[in-house]
């Protein structure tokens, strides 16, 4: 199994599974795109001084330029994407998106963005990647790709927003739009974890929630009417995050901890359902 393997393996061990009956180059690209995702995700939330991560970001511009001017990468991540992704023509734009949109979050905390900020972030952090992801299993039309990438990313990325709200505050990290916290009450010169602890913050939570609810329900209609074999990891994502969705609407958003979560029995249910039936 290759190191990218194993990141996948240790930290989402059900995606690798689903996955396993790919030929082994659309296998070792997912893994790839999961592990620059992880790095990236791992960076922005990371205790590592402010200068640090700058640097590193600075970095991955120029591996982003190695990687698609025919240079030398030098990362091993940045090596993995020359090997194992570029051969599915994967543009130079997505990858430089989903850095921008990181950049958005590091080196200093994305902090009540406006909405239409809001909505650039979730493109890059969890729209694209999807996007990519599709275009190398699915095999969906361009059309379809793009919908059911858009609607998958937004339901997935807004729930972890609401599923990690509490860590995500103690670090300095608000996501919910400063629209949705207007709205609710919440004022604009209350500190991360004042807004944390604000008695009107299920009402900015709810609002957020309706934006996913709306998603999952466009992305299942899309897999219904163009579901195939390929997109079987896919539905697993989707299914894994509505059934967080579900235990954080059915208790109420005006409770932020615990952190929801599933028991092992109902993570392998969820991973026996995409993988031997059809739709959701």
């Amino acid at each position: 199994m290759s190191s990218i393997g194993r990141i996948v393996r240790k930290n989402h061990s059900a995606v690798f599974w689903c996955t396993r009956h790919y030929p082994k180059a659309k296998r070792e690209a997912v893994y790839t795109l999961y592990a620059l995702v992880k790095h990236f995700d791992d960076l922005s939330s990371s205790s590592l001084p402010e200068e640090e991560k700058a640097e590193v970001l600075a970095a991955w511009q120029r591996e982003i330029s190695n990687i698609y001017d025919k240079k030398v990468p030098q990362t091993n991540i940045g090596r993995r994407i020359y090997k194992n992704c570029m051969r599915f023509k994967l543009n130079r734009e997505s990858l430089e998106t989903i850095l921008n949109s990181f950049a958005m979050d590091c080196p200093k905390p994305l902090f009540c963005p406006a909405m239409a900020q809001f909505e650039e972030y979730c493109a890059g952090v969890s729209e694209i990647p999807s996007y990519l992801i599709l275009k190398i299993i699915a095999e969906f039309d361009e059309e379809t790709t793009l919908a059911v990438s858009r609607c998958i990313g937004r339901a997935v990325e807004i729930t972890n927003i609401l599923k990690n709200i509490k860590e995500d505050a103690l670090g300095g990290h608000v996501y919910i739009p400063r629209e949705f916290l207007d709205k609710a009450g919440i004022e604009k010169d209350l500190s991360a974890k004042e807004i944390l602890t604000h008695k009107n913050l299920y009402v900015a939570r709810q609002a957020l929630a309706d934006i996913a609810r709306k998603s999952f329900n466009e992305a299942y209609r899309l897999l219904e009417e163009n579901h195939n074999k390929n997109s079987k990891p896919i539905v697993y994502m989707l299914n894994l995050y509505r059934a967080y969705f579900e235990l954080m609407d059915n208790r109420g958003w005006e409770i932020i901890s615990p952190k929801p979560e599933l028991k092992f029995k109902d993570r392998c249910k969820l991973v026996c359902k995409a993988l031997f039936k059809s739709g959701h």
